[in-house]
């Protein structure tokens, strides 16, 4: 073992000390089945001390009121509740126990903003009586700075390099076979050489078109949402989910820790999630415009006061605390008017 993967190792044990209830998101992480249209999604059926799935992968939620109004909290995997200790703990949940809706938690680990819409769609909920409401931001930022292509219609997402390696890897098979075949027919039909097709690159060539291609998408999927709503005579929020970069808050001994091991996991990655906080101010402009325009509600979390107090409330920079989901379910119902 490299001293790198040593170091890495260490750092995950060490963390797991301080936040015991993550052993079970990681178990869960190297479980992920690859599905239809969303990539891949969380194992279903799964029985953890810290995490549920029903049959479908979707986290399960505590509190549910069968025959009140049905309402979609929907995003990535704050919405599903990484660093939760229990399914109780979870944002959907805690709203089921202080407001009147039944909330479903449409949750999805490292997906973007046309993951979390397709999430919504596959689902087939026919009866949305309560309010939809989006809490996320950082996945859709986070990957437009990360290599890789980025397409204006497909947008981009995590575990693409893999996806897009084993796709190549299984063509490789049928490649032969279909030579054979082009050149059969070739031959029986008398047709000459055959031309070469035109493909358009969808790799961005800076980080500037990442960021304006994510922002097409990003607006694309805002309209979707809202026209769910309005479909079911209901409305449709976008809440810019809280970030420990994006925050004025002072780090408690624990969250310091915390990250300090992270940044020891998985350097790399760590410097891209900084880095996001140089895009705050300028994305959260540019988000809240586009629910402006595509008719959602506007809320940016990271100015609240709320999650700037010297308290525990963040397991990594993008998850939080029991305590953390608490202060945010609080805030979804105040703020939104739940």
């Amino acid at each position: 073992m490299s001293a790198n993967a040593k170091q890495s190792r260490a750092a995950v044990e060490q963390r797991n000390v301080i936040v015991p209830q993550m052993r079970d998101y990681d178990e869960l992480g190297m479980n992920q089945e690859w599905v239809p249209h969303l990539m891949y999604f969380h194992p279903r059926n799964v029985a953890l001390k810290s995490v549920t799935t029903n049959e479908f992968g979707l986290r399960n939620t505590t509190g549910s009121k069968p025959g009140e109004p049905t309402a979609l909290l929907v995003g990535g995997s704050s919405v599903f509740g990484i660093g939760a200790t229990s399914d109780a703990a979870t944002i959907p949940s805690l709203l089921n126990a202080t407001t009147k809706f039944n909330w479903h938690n449409f949750g999805g680990r490292a997906f973007n903003s046309t993951q979390e819409a397709i999430l919504v769609h596959l689902s087939n909920t026919k009866k949305i009586d309560g309010p939809i409401v989006v809490m996320s931001g950082a996945n859709n930022l986070t990957r437009s700075l990360m290599s890789g292509s980025f397409s204006p219609m497909y947008g981009a997402f995590f575990h693409q390099g893999l996806f897009e390696q084993q796709m190549k890897s299984a063509a490789v098979g049928n490649r032969a076979l279909t030579r054979q075949l082009v050149a059969g027919l070739r031959e029986k039909f008398g047709i000459g050489k055959k031309s070469t097709s035109q493909t358009t690159s969808h790799t961005s060539s800076n980080r500037a078109e990442s960021y304006k291609a994510m922002l097409t998408v990003f607006e694309r999927d805002c309209e979707y949402i809202n026209m769910l709503a309005k479909h079911n005579s209901t409305t449709a929020s976008f809440v810019l989910q809280p970030f420990a970069p994006w925050i004025n808050k002072s780090l408690t001994s624990q969250e310091t820790e915390l990250f300090k091991l992270l940044d020891q996991e998985a350097e790399s990655f760590s410097r891209i999630l900084i880095e996001l906080a140089d895009h705050k101010a300028q994305y959260s402009r540019d988000v809240e415009a586009i629910c402006t325009r595509a008719g959602l509600k506007f809320l940016d979390l990271n100015i609240a006061s709320e999650l700037q107090q010297p308290e525990w409330l963040f397991v990594d920079r993008v998850h939080l605390t029991d305590a953390g989901y608490s202060v945010v379910a609080k805030l979804l119902v105040r703020d939104l008017s739940l």
